[in-house]
């Protein structure tokens, strides 16, 4: 089945600028890229009532995930019972199963994917940063700072808010850790010297276990945003979810920022140069 990409779309809309409804039907894969940008220019996607069919990976913003679809299973004699359906799963080329492959796992409903889909490598990063947060949480209670263990337990909270807003489709909350919001988080991690009295460092083990593992931190934030970034750009050089996106970079910045707070009383870090 072919999918329906942005230059096919592109080029209705070339010969028809008043589109405002596009119907295909129901077994049609829609790019990324052409849901976004059918989501751009305010055309409604309705799928023909001639059979089910998947859904485009990255929905336009608002679009519900589609919960599974069920279909009547084999028929059954009366004495049997009601007849029991059975669940269908779509998989990357439009194709149908009746059961889940293992070399596949889910993307958004009944809708499959190869378990190296940008979006499931962005999952792992993200299951990776939560449980190296709990990790350092740990670390903490070890090293009796409940502070540094309360700190990193907000952040867990919202890191693991980033998954279902991607799952479902639906907006990520305006960014506030640690009583900053997203515009003095930046300014603050790109002005270091205004508020906390160094200019940007180099990590070095003598700041502490604590320090060095928030600098830890503060790169799987990156990585992890960097797997965003892959998973959730679209064919025009945008973002289809720049809200994700700016909500990693602010963690990473934030893990930053408490590098400053937890250096070891008297430490005097390295001068980075920039």
């Amino acid at each position: 089945m072919k999918p329906l990409t942005e230059q096919d779309i592109r080029m209705m809309f070339k010969k028809d600028e008043s589109l405002r409804t596009l119907t295909v039907p129901k077994d049609t894969l829609v790019t990324p890229s052409a849901a976004e940008y059918l989501r751009a220019k305010r055309i409604a996607l309705n799928y023909a009532e001639d059979g089910p069919g998947p859904a485009p990976e990255h929905r336009p913003s608002g679009e519900k995930a589609d919960p599974g679809e069920k279909v009547p299973g084999p028929q059954k004699a009366a004495s049997q019972g009601p007849e029991t359906p059975r669940k269908v799963f779509y998989g990357p080329d439009g194709g149908r199963f009746d059961h889940k492959n293992e070399s596949m796992t889910h993307l958004h409903g009944n809708r499959l994917v190869y378990k190296d889909h940008p979006a499931i490598i962005w999952r792992g990063k993200l299951d990776g940063l939560a449980a190296l947060i709990i990790e350092s949480q740990e670390l903490g209670a070890e090293k009796g700072n409940q502070a540094f263990a309360d700190d990193l337990q907000e952040i867990l909270v919202f890191v693991r808010s980033l998954l279902p807003c991607e799952y479902k489709n639906i907006p990520v909350e305006p960014v506030r850790l640690l009583g900053l919001s997203s515009g003095e988080i930046r300014e603050r991690s790109h002005n270091p010297l205004n508020y906390y009295g160094y200019p940007h460092i180099l990590c070095d083990f003598r700041m502490g276990p604590l320090s060095v593992r928030l600098n830890r931190l503060r790169t799987a934030a990156r990585e992890t945003e960097l797997a965003a970034a892959t998973a959730f750009r679209s064919g025009n050089g945008t973002a289809a979810r720049e809200d994700i996106i700016e909500a990693l970079n602010r963690l990473s910045s934030i893990f930053y920022i408490l590098m400053y707070k937890y250096l070891p009383k008297g430490f005097v870090p390295d001068s980075a140069g920039i």
